[in-house]
């Protein structure tokens, strides 16, 4: 699933390309994934003409503000990105008009929602499972929306202090707490193991027994390790793609993640091991991280 570095590197390509275009049109292969009454029909009509004046991401979700008192909300979920490109509907099946990824990727091709734009571009939702959504919402109740409402703070905005105060109210083993949206949100399952490598944790440590030098060096990487992802355009692990279709690059810097058997990069002697915590993977390196 998209998680933060994913999702704020969709921003930021969507705020260079969407920033005063309008609508023009909408296309769905079902109503399903557009969250309105009325369905499709009644959703065209409502953003039929109206401009684009802001693209923004709360978590792992998209906001696009237009005109108007209402946004589009987007989750992408599992196996769902956005790609921005020319696209053309040829017997019911809409394709890429150029040469590239998203014609000749098959992570990209499974095109659910297709938005026309005002430059003879296209907004597309491609989603193999199908668990996508996008639905349009009144702009002052963004922060009111079920899965928003009780979700924690954003990790590349809160202050220290406030960050230190959220461990000493918290109980538990580590990984599973950073992964806990509504603890921080952001934080999946790559980017809680490349922390806790990085901040020479064991993923079994427990948060009641951090000490304060402990929880400074998970505030410090995961900073650092998040702005890295961002800078690297996310992991394309599996179905993630950056809206030029294209890979993100992050797989290829990750330090933990996937590495079971292999000699830690911190050349301390140590052999990277997996376990699992609460149904999910940990990668680990038994040497350096210190359980606690």
């Amino acid at each position: 699933m998209p998680e933060l570095p994913e999702v704020e590197t969709t921003v930021r390509e969507l705020i260079k390309k969407l920033m005063g275009l309008r609508f023009l049109d909408v296309w769905s292969d079902r109503d399903k994934p557009l969250q309105q009454a009325g369905g499709l029909a009644k959703f065209k009509k409502e953003i039929k003409g109206h401009k684009i004046l802001k693209v923004w991401r709360r978590a792992k979700f998209i906001v696009v503000d237009i005109e108007g008192p209402k946004s589009l909300f987007i989750h992408q979920k599992i196996s769902g990105h956005l790609l921005y490109g020319k696209l053309k509907l040829i017997k019911g099946v809409w394709q890429s008009i150029a040469k590239g990824p998203i014609r000749d990727d098959p992570k990209n091709k499974y095109l659910r929602i297709v938005f026309t734009l005002s430059n003879g571009y296209h907004l597309a939702l491609s989603d193999l499972r199908r668990f996508g959504r996008v639905l349009l919402v009144d702009d002052k109740n963004i922060n009111e929306i079920k899965a928003v409402s009780k979700l924690g703070p954003e990790p590349l905005d809160i202050l220290y202090k406030e960050f230190r105060d959220l461990f000493r109210k918290k109980k538990g083993r580590i990984k599973p707490v950073l992964m806990d949206p509504f603890f921080i949100v952001g934080i999946g399952n790559i980017y809680a193991d490349e922390i806790l490598w990085e901040s020479g944790l064991h993923p079994l440590s427990r948060v009641e027994n951090l000490e304060d030098k402990d929880i400074k060096k998970i505030y410090k990487f995961t900073r650092t390790v998040l702005a890295k992802a961002i800078r690297y355009k996310g992991s394309s692990m599996d179905d993630y793609r950056v809206p030029s279709g294209e890979k993100g690059e992050f797989q290829n810097h990750q330090k933990a993640y996937q590495r079971t058997g292999r000699a830690c990069l911190k050349k301390d002697g140590g052999v990277m091991e997996r376990l699992v915590i609460g149904a999910r993977s940990a990668h680990f390196c038994p040497i350096h991280q210190i359980r606690k």
